[in-house]
């Protein structure tokens, strides 16, 4: 080999050093031993540990093979790569090539120790980045003064700094009772079956001792009591809501992408902290608005809200709709319509957080904007992203669960849309079906998507209903919620009694009543109800 083509020490040194990663020190080392004539070749790294070379990239050849003891004796083109002393890797290169290559093996040490320690600091940055950028949103979570809307921004915030799949933000209730005010992935039922060994809820204790609590997926199956629940667990993490010594609530996390570490819990204790304060401030404010609501406000919210439900029902081929709705209060944010569209038949329920003339001004405009897309010729889903620009770019701090059905009365074929609203109750062939939620509340964020269900069809005597969770979530005089299982019980005792759909609205409305035994019911209760009649005979 010529001496114009051995690597020269300072172009090595200037070539290796400036790269500005691992994959381009690869690379280079590649280019250069690509030009010494010094293919194939292998670079293994040190383990100090385990006392091995390891392979960590092949050159000319695949990067795999036996790892290396220490102790075991060197060949010709075996040059051991080291930084002050200390074995940092070896450079396995043709026999014939390696006294060429003693100045490149003699400087790659320092060099890989350099980029060991940029690639942890750049990795550092981007952890501190992170963190920063998940401590900017919690902070953010005290510009919000609405609860349910700040209550809904915190577990965003949580789930988003802790990378979990599943989460809820459980509040005491006014009866001081722990309550999942909001779910993502984790519903009432499934936290009550969450229990530690001694019997007690895992968010009642966390909510009672004020302790963060951390558990990997050999610790749940140790520590706690998953009786009855269905729904599988990696790992799980509970979370005072804390404020001026006094737990305001609590987040449940679960099922992280990677496993909780030690960093992950401070980070979200850190965002919970600021989450509490942001909570407890809320809370303040909605405590004074509340006491000083006046009663022309009243007035007016009963005024927007009266011309907003349908005059009377529908009657269109074999279908018969008819919807009521009860305010728990003066006024209420649940909301309903229906009507034709071209050929087709739309239903849709809604329910705006919170309660008075805010509610209700939101309730209205929710239902001029979705009159006028209803009335136009675009998908459902469509709809619902146009309805959503709309209603955030409001930015009154509310949202909106809501449905949208629509029906093709002479095929009986529907499709639906559904904004984290309650599951839709479809009572087909006299079993009970549930149509769940696919996709986020709206007015939370500008953008969303909201795919339509798979086209479904009705038969002869099905019934098809929208509800609020007023009706499932009714609570008896201790404390027990009515639940969706008892609401589809009574739907079906009512289809088989051959109830109308009005009879049904009554005979629905009276169950909640009985179930709440007179109380005065916490939600508004509203209902739209689609019912097949018999099928018209052919000429």
């Amino acid at each position: 080999m010529p001496d114009s083509a051995l690597p020269d020490t300072v172009h090595a040194v200037d070539l290796l050093l400036g790269a500005e990663s691992s994959r381009t020190l690869l690379r280079r080392l590649e280019d250069l031993l690509t030009a010494a004539e010094a293919l194939p070749a292998r670079l293994y790294l040190a383990d100090i540990q385990g006392a091995v070379y390891y392979i960590a990239a092949g050159f000319g050849c695949s990067r795999e093979g036996a790892d290396l003891p220490f102790d075991q004796p060197r060949t010709p083109g075996q040059l051991v790569v080291t930084s002050q002393g200390e074995p940092v890797g070896l450079l396995e290169v043709p026999a014939a090539a390696a006294p060429r290559l003693e100045a490149v093996a003699g400087i790659l040490g320092p060099i890989l120790v350099q980029r060991h320690r940029q690639d942890l600091t750049t990795h550092d940055l981007h952890h501190a980045k992170e963190q920063i950028t998940h401590l900017l949103a919690a902070g953010d979570l005290l510009r919000h003064l609405e609860v349910d809307t700040l209550l809904v921004k915190i577990l965003e915030t949580v789930l988003t700094a802790v990378q979990a799949q599943v989460g809820a933000v459980v509040v005491p209730d006014d009866q001081g009772r722990p309550k999942a005010r909001v779910t993502w992935g984790l519903r009432e039922d499934h936290l009550a079956h969450i229990k530690l060994r001694d019997g007690r809820s895992l968010v009642a204790a966390t909510m009672e001792d004020g302790q963060t609590r951390c558990l990997d997926e050999q610790t749940i199956q140790h520590d706690l009591d998953l009786t009855g629940l269905t729904a599988h667990l990696t790992g799980l993490m509970t979370l005072p809501l804390t404020s001026r010594g006094a737990v305001r609530g609590a987040v449940i996390l679960g099922n992280p992408q990677e496993a909780f570490t030690p960093a992950t819990s401070r980070m979200a204790e850190t965002v919970c902290a600021l989450a509490a304060i942001a909570l407890d401030n809320a809370l303040l404010v909605k405590a004074m608005v509340e006491s000083e609501r006046l009663k022309q406000e009243m007035e007016l919210a009963r005024g927007v809200q009266a011309g907003l439900f349908p005059a009377k029902g529908l009657r269109t081929g074999p279908l018969v709709i008819e919807g009521a709705s009860r305010s728990c209060s003066e006024t209420g944010g649940d909301y309903y319509t229906f009507g034709d569209r071209g050929r087709d038949v739309v239903m849709m329920i809604g329910d705006v957080s919170g309660h008075g003339l805010g509610a209700a001004l939101f309730t209205f405009m929710a239902h001029v904007l979705g009159k006028r897309l209803f009335r136009a010729s675009i998908d459902l889903d469509h709809c619902f992203r146009l309805l959503n620009e709309e209603l955030s770019d409001y930015q009154s701090g509310r949202f909106m669960t809501a449905a949208l059905v629509e029906i093709d009365p002479k095929t009986l074929e529907f499709t639906y849309v559904s904004a984290g609203h309650n599951p839709l109750l479809w009572i087909h062939e006299g079993k009970a079906v549930w149509l769940e939620s696919c996709g986020f509340p709206l007015g939370i964020m500008s953008e969303g998507e909201w795919p339509p269900s798979a086209s479904k069809t009705l038969s002869p005597g099905d019934v098809l209903i929208l509800y609020t969770d007023g009706f499932s979530e009714a609570v008896d005089p201790s404390g027990e919620i009515y639940t969706e299982e008892r609401l589809a019980a009574a739907a079906i005792a009512a289809w088989e009694k051959g109830l109308t759909p009005t009879e049904m609205l009554v005979s629905l409305n009276a169950e909640a009543d009985t179930w709440t035994q007179g109380a005065p019911h916490t939600d508004d209760l509203t209902m739209v109800i689609a019912k097949v009649g018999p099928l018209p005979v052919s000429a």
